[in-house]
């Protein structure tokens, strides 16, 4: 299974969500604060043209945000 990058802050409710829905599913991820990496800012806006946070990239596919359809993507995606 790949390994999804997301992009996350410490206080977002949503990439809090996020976190929990990845270890629920055990899929391995690495997570990138845009608060405590300027790298990662720039790493975000070049990829999904934003700066809103979650952003999830797993492979080609990059996830905006996280609600219940970004979940059945993710999961579609991932074959879960």
């Amino acid at each position: 299974m790949p390994k999804a990058t997301i992009y996350t802050a410490p206080d977002c409710p949503h990439s809090k969500k996020l976190k929990a829905f990845l270890k629920e599913n055990k899929i391995d991820f690495e997570d990138k604060c845009i608060l405590t990496s300027p790298e990662a800012i720039a790493e975000l806006k070049k990829k999904s043209g934003q700066l809103g946070v979650p952003v999830t990239v797993i492979g080609d596919g990059i996830f905006i945000g996280f609600d219940s359809r970004a979940e059945r993507r993710i999961k579609r995606q991932l074959g879960v």
